[in-house]
């Protein structure tokens, strides 16, 4: 090797040494509930989320094929005898996919690609064909769908570090939080008290029950979401504009893209933000509406413990039957207090969990559109976003995918 084939020692540390305040930015990324900030050249790869799961999916492609089972009206003998059938059929589909990929026989997964996904989806449902089983069959591949559905969610926004970030920040804005419950609890509580006190309302949400009883809950959880939702682009836009690089540099101290600030522009040129993708913005959205989930969970639950606690105190089990119009409720526990029998039913924990949901999206529009409260969240979390995007601006300045001459 001649003098114009080496490398340059110091130019290979200095290499070395950002690839290292890049994988640690990441980290911190992630850590923060930010994961769509990585930018590699997978960029977030759906099936990165999967891969990640990869021994949840492999126990979940079992327990799949078990459905097959019929544990109700088959003997044991049947149901040992067809479980065995199960997991022959499961191995042999996976030992014939790989067969297929020309791989080993019997190789374990260690990526998931598209191949993998499909066995996971189908491979379940063919033990429930072969014993003429279609609707167990079809189950099996809506529960593989919803599965992976919910480990790509929690995984690829990283829902769990976002569940950390919120109980942090909504344990220290639980103070903030008492001046806003007073003005909206008293008419909160007089509207769903005669509601509660409602035989109409026992009749519906007192006999509703499976899928089309947490369908209505969901609903309820789904719209406040969204209206929460809604209000978050006018949050991102208050704290993603900077006017020179001085400001990003401030952002910059202590955290993990402190180095790259030498790498970044003269300080008093205007610096902007790139333009964040679908994804990016959403995975910040999550982040505001986490920040306030822990506040509007601990009222939903304080209401819906409210009226359960009213309801076994003053509902009898004579008048739930009355309200419901049921011939018989299920009561799942009693007690006296004097010589008043005390009764914790099915259908009143069902109405105080209907009447919760439906307080907490009510409490949800309220706390996103009081104004006082809107401006101690935007103090609280403002400055936090603010250093997210700082440091996504240093990290693909570093990384070569934000141009820093077009943002002076």
């Amino acid at each position: 090797m001649d003098d114009g084939d080496r490398i340059d020692p110091d130019a290979a540390r200095s290499s070395a040494e950002v690839s290292g305040v890049l994988d640690d930015i990441e980290a911190w990324f992630v850590e923060r509930g930010l994961p769509h900030f990585v930018e590699r050249s997978t960029d977030g790869s759906v099936l990165d989320a999967w891969t990640r799961a990869l021994p949840i999916l492999v126990g979940a492609y079992l327990l799949l094929g078990f459905n097959a089972l019929d544990l109700a009206n088959w003997t044991l003998a049947q149901n040992l005898g067809a479980a065995a059938v199960v997991i022959v059929v499961l191995i042999a589909v996976w030992a014939l996919s790989n067969r297929l990929r020309h791989v080993p026989t019997f190789d374990r997964p260690t990526d998931i690609d598209a191949p993998e996904l499909a066995l996971f989806v189908i491979g379940p449902a063919l033990p429930g064909l072969l014993f003429g089983q279609p609707g167990d069959a079809l189950q099996s591949v809506i529960t593989a769908l919803v599965l992976l559905a919910l480990i790509y969610l929690w995984s690829s926004y990283g829902i769990g570090p976002l569940l950390r970030w919120g109980a942090r920040r909504g344990s220290r804005q639980i103070a903030s939080l008492g001046s806003l419950v007073a003005r909206a609890l008293p008419l909160l509580l007089l509207f769903n008290t005669f509601l509660f006190i409602n035989a109409e309302v026992w009749e519906m949400a007192g006999t509703l029950d499976g899928p089309a009883y947490f369908i209505v809950i969901f609903t309820f959880v789904a719209l406040g979401a969204a209206f929460a939702l809604s209000r978050v682009p006018g949050t991102i836009r208050s704290v993603n504009e900077f006017d020179r690089w001085d400001d990003v540099d401030q952002y910059l101290a202590g955290t993990p893209a402190e180095p790259l600030a030498p790498m970044l522009p003269d300080g008093t040129a205007r610096a902007r933000f790139s333009a964040l993708r679908l994804r990016q913005r959403l995975n910040i959205g999550l982040l505001v509406v986490f920040g306030q989930a822990l506040q509007i969970t601990l009222v939903t639950a304080a209401l819906t413990g409210f009226f359960i606690g009213f309801g076994f105190l003053g509902i009898t089990e004579s008048t739930a039957l009355g309200w419901t119009q049921l011939d018989d409720i299920d009561v799942l526990w009693t007690t006296t207090l004097g010589d008043r029998q005390l009764v914790l039913s099915e259908p009143l924990v069902r109405v105080s969990v209907f009447l919760g949901a439906f307080s907490g999206m009510y409490f949800t529009v309220v706390l996103t559109t009081d104004d006082t409260y809107r401006s101690e969240f935007a103090d609280e979390v403002g400055p936090e976003i603010r250093e997210a995007l700082a440091v996504r601006t240093a990290y693909r300045v570093a990384r070569g995918t934000e141009d820093a001459t077009e943002l002076t």
